[in-house]
């Protein structure tokens, strides 16, 4: 049988990751991923730092195995998961991608989705902790934590949607294959019992710029879980938990106090 195996992670970030894991404190990075031929066929193998984390990402696959959504899972052992691997072109940044993610994400958002009482979640304690957090390590200074907690605790909604969201809604991790369809290649990405609207959160975070509006038009069209009534409390939450996770995680370039002056603005 023919089996070939190639690291799909860039040189530079391997060498990055070995040099981080020998001379620095920062998290390491223990997942790997590749892309194995089979016999011409590809494949994508995913090895994740433990077995609990590949049944949760296999699970979740098999749940939207027929939407196509996602890549298609092959096999679960241990700690990988092996997956098809998705052909395709890199997502350029127009009306027509903003319009097809839009609807991408909202078939996701569709699944199963549930309307519970904030008070029954830890979201908002959440975003309290990210927030003292970020005030502890200077990101903030303490006044702008006291008036972000109390914009948050006056613009947090009665009531949430829970469900299925992409946890890493950025372009690099789409693909438009050869058929014009746009498919996630990201498996991990798949979250299950998130709060909706954090993946449209990041797409406005990270790259919709002035496409923001027409992404969220087109969202409502969708008929999505009514979740963008409250989208300025989803979106601080998610700033707050992304800022501190990338600081913790060593990626200071994305930690930036400047992402929370729009809503000083409105406090």
């Amino acid at each position: 049988m023919g089996f070939r195996q190639r690291s799909l992670h860039p040189w530079t970030r391997r060498v990055r990751d070995g040099l981080a894991g020998r001379f620095s404190a920062r998290p390491p990075r223990s997942q790997r991923v590749y892309r194995v031929d089979v016999d011409g066929l590809p494949l994508k193998r995913v090895i994740f730092p433990d077995a609990h984390q590949a049944a949760q990402v296999a699970a979740r696959l098999r749940a939207f195995g027929t939407t196509g959504l996602y890549p298609t899972l092959l096999l679960e052992r241990e700690r990988e998961v092996w997956v098809e691997y998705i052909e395709g072109d890199p997502l350029r940044l127009d009306d027509d991608t903003v319009d097809a993610l839009a609807r991408w994400l909202a078939r996701l958002n569709k699944r199963s989705p549930r309307r519970v009482a904030l008070a029954d979640t830890a979201w908002l304690h959440a975003l309290d902790v990210d927030l003292g957090f970020l005030g502890d390590v200077g990101v903030l200074s303490s006044s702008h934590v006291s008036q972000l907690r109390q914009w948050a605790h006056a613009a947090a909604p009665d009531h949430v949607w829970l469900g299925h969201d992409c946890s890493d809604f950025i372009l690099k991790n789409f693909v438009r294959t050869p058929e014009g369809r746009v498919r996630a290649v990201d498996v991990e990405s798949l979250g299950a019992d998130q709060l909706l609207g954090s993946g449209a959160a990041k797409a406005a975070l990270r790259w919709l710029g002035d496409s923001r509006e027409r992404f969220l038009g087109e969202l409502r069209s969708e008929a999505v879980p009514d979740y963008l009534r409250d989208f300025r409390f989803i979106e601080l939450a998610f700033v707050a938990f992304w800022t501190k996770s990338s600081y913790l995680e060593g990626k200071r370039r994305f930690v930036d106090a400047r992402h929370f002056e729009r809503f000083l603005a409105e406090s």
